[in-house]
Order: structure tokens, then C-alpha cells, then sequence
């Protein structure tokens, strides 16, 4: 009597203890999804950029409101596969300009349509504007496709027209939004030369030798501003600090500001550590195919004496030059081929591939109007 007595209570303890376990559960499930409980939270000191993406869901969005609440920019939606546009692009477009975030535009990538048409829709859906932010290919799973993935070569040639196609068209390299599945099954190990921007909302992301660029950190960020289907937004912040920041939001603008005529650009420092010689930039233009290049000519600086000129990138990959602490060595920064040393030996400049880069900052400099 007395084992069948403990039995009964053993039985009803462990289906109290199964009930409270489930009662947890559920909280603790229902508290992630409203968003009181996020696994990340990047520091502010680490990550003073922070941002936003936002697409129909949020509805009609008062963005004097939203960008009030310390964000510096925001990605907007504007296109998804050969056809479909964000009902709610024109009208965020034009309203985000008038805040003081930076903004731009992304396209969701389809598996199913031609590169080409993609590439066609979204460029006659988002004008360029000096201040933008350059263009983004959200490429992740939708549908059936992470159970049932797509080939590799296949997707990738496709994507391939796409980037390549909007660089030819906006005159910067565009970035590649993914998660760490399309990541590490398509882009990994063929797309480096790309910004990244990864999504990882359970912890830090892991993406190797790929420094990203920007981290979607939550998708359960409750801000004010916005009403619509969805109740929350996406939450980013940039890999950088604000200094970072201001050079890396300038890509666009900067390629817009290039010009043909002596002085467009003033690196910084402008002299080489002597003082002996004086860079300065230059942009020319292919008559035959119409492509603008940077050229960088060495000069004298007191005589103004030309004594070495180059061609490096184009202009809107262009980053800009800088000398390294006294030396008599310049480097070129570019998005295209990173960065590139030339230096004087035996009274002679010359591209050296095998100089170790410098710790100091060498792709800071100042815009200048006047003449070299």
C-alpha cells in the first residue's frame, strides 16, 4: 500500500514538474517572438552604426519619426525577382531622402528568373542619387529551396549577371545580403570581392576570412513610426566605426564626384614624408570605350616637375591615395584590386606587388576644388 501511495506521487510530481517545464517553454518561446528576449545584442561601442530594412510589411512608415530613434541609414525594398516591386518603394524612397539617414535599395533575388530581367527591373525601378547607398541582392532561401537547393553554377551565373550588371550601371560594387546557409553553399570562395551583409539572428555570424560588412542582428526590434502587417523590423548595425562608416557610405558619392581636371581629389597627408614629391589625382577617359580611370602623377614639390604617372581603377572603385610615414611610398586603394604600393628606388617609381602593408590609416583624404 505504502510503494503504490509513493508511486502516485512520484507520478503526479513528475507530471508537475512536465507541466511547469512546459509552462517555461512556452514563455520563454513567446517572450523571443515579442522580442523581449533577443540572443544578440551587439555592443554600442563596438557597433555605433546601426540601421534598418524595411519592405511593405511595415506599412506606412513617418520616417522623421523612425530615423529619429538613432539610426544612420536605412535599406529599402524596392524589387523581387523579373516583375514584382514593392508597393511601398516610390513612396519610402522619396520620404527617406528627406531624413538624415543614408539610404538605398535591395532586390530579392529569385532563383526561378534570368539575371538579366532581374537586373533590368530593378535598375528602372531605383534612380541614382548622390547620397546613396550602393544597391543590395538579398540572396537566401525562400519557398522550398533550402531543403531542395538549386545548383550551384547554375544560380551563380545568373547571379553573376546581376552583380555584374549593377556595377556596370551604378558604378559600385554592389553587396550581397545572405545567411549562413546560401553564404557557405554559394557564395563562399567566389564572391569575396563583394561587401557582405550577413544574417544571424541567434548569435555572432561566422564567416571566415569574409569580414562582413553589415550584421542583421534581429528581426525582433520594436521601433516607433511604422504601421503595417508586421509588428517589428530588422535590426543591422555596420563593422566599423563612424570614421569607417563615413568612408565606406561615401563609395557612390564619391564616384560621383570625380571629374576630369587636376586637384578633384587632395590625399592625406599630400607630401611624402620629405616632403620631396607631391600625388595627385587625375581622372581620364577611354576614347574608345568611353571608361573613366584614375591616373595618379607624381610630382616635384617644389617644382611641380611631373616625374612618374599611372593608371589605376576606375573612378568609382577608386578609394584614393596616400603616402606611408616617411617614406617615399604611395599607396592606391581600390574596390576592385585592394591595395597597391609604388615607391621610389634608384630614382625611379615603380610598382612593388610584395610591400607589407603600413598600420597607419592610408585611404583618408579631403575633397579639394582647386587646383593641383
Amino acid at each position: 500500500m505504502d510503494k503504490s501511495r509513493r508511486g502516485k506521487k512520484q507520478i503526479i510530481a513528475a507530471g508537475v514538474v512536465c507541466v511547469m517545464a512546459a509552462i517555461l517553454c512556452a514563455f520563454y518561446g513567446y517572450a523571443v517572438y515579442c522580442g523581449l528576449i533577443q540572443f544578440n545584442n551587439p555592443s554600442q561601442k563596438r557597433y555605433p552604426v546601426r540601421g534598418v530594412d524595411v519592405s511593405r510589411y511595415q506599412g506606412t512608415i513617418d520616417w522623421p519619426v523612425l530615423a529619429a530613434q538613432d539610426l544612420d541609414f536605412a535599406y529599402i525594398k524596392a524589387t523581387e525577382g523579373s516583375s514584382h516591386t514593392d508597393e511601398k518603394f516610390a513612396e519610402n524612397w522619396e520620404a527617406a531622402k528627406d531624413t538624415g539617414l543614408r539610404i538605398g535599395a535591395y532586390h530579392f533575388f529569385s532563383f526561378d528568373s534570368p539575371g538579366e530581367s532581374q537586373l533590368k527591373h530593378f535598375t528602372e525601378t531605383v534612380p541614382a542619387f548622390r547620397q546613396m547607398l550602393p544597391p543590395v541582392v538579398d540572396f537566401e532561401f525562400y519557398g522550398d529551396k533550402k531543403v531542395n537547393p538549386p545548383d550551384r553554377e547554375t544560380v551563380c551565373a545568373q547571379l553573376d549577371v546581376m552583380l555584374q550588371g549593377l556595377e556596370a550601371h551604378y558604378g559600385v560594387k554592389p553587396v550581397l545580403y545572405a545567411t549562413e546557409d546560401t553564404m557557405h553553399l554559394y557564395l563562399e570562395g567566389r564572391y569575396e570581392e563583394y561587401p557582405l551583409w550577413i544574417r544571424n539572428v541567434m548569435k555572432k555570424p561566422e564567416t571566415g576570412n569574409w569580414n562582413w560588412v553589415f550584421w542583421q542582428y534581429t528581426n525582433r526590434k520594436k521601433l516607433n513610426g511604422y504601421e503595417g502587417d508586421e509588428t517589428y523590423i530588422d535590426m543591422n548595425v555596420f563593422g566599423g566605426d563612424r570614421d569607417e562608416w563615413e568612408f565606406w557610405s561615401r563609395n557612390y558619392e564619391m564616384g560621383w564626384n570625380y571629374r576630369p581636371g587636376w586637384g578633384s581629389f587632395r590625399p592625406d597627408p599630400q607630401y611624402s614624408g620629405d616632403g620631396r614629391y607631391l600625388a595627385v589625382q587625375d581622372v581620364v577617359t577611354d576614347e574608345s570605350t568611353g571608361l573613366q580611370s584614375v591616373r595618379v602623377t607624381i610630382q616635384d614639390g617644389e617644382s611641380g616637375e611631373r616625374i612618374f604617372a599611372f593608371i589605376t581603377d576606375r573612378a568609382r572603385d577608386f578609394r584614393g591615395i596616400c603616402w606611408e610615414p616617411g617614406t617615399d611610398r604611395i599607396w592606391t586603394q581600390s574596390a576592385d584590386t585592394g591595395l597597391r604600393c609604388y615607391e621610389c628606388t634608384e630614382q625611379e617609381w615603380k610598382y612593388n606587388p610584395e610591400a607589407q602593408r603600413p598600420a597607419a590609416v592610408i585611404s583618408k583624404y579631403d575633397s579639394y576644388d582647386g587646383n593641383g
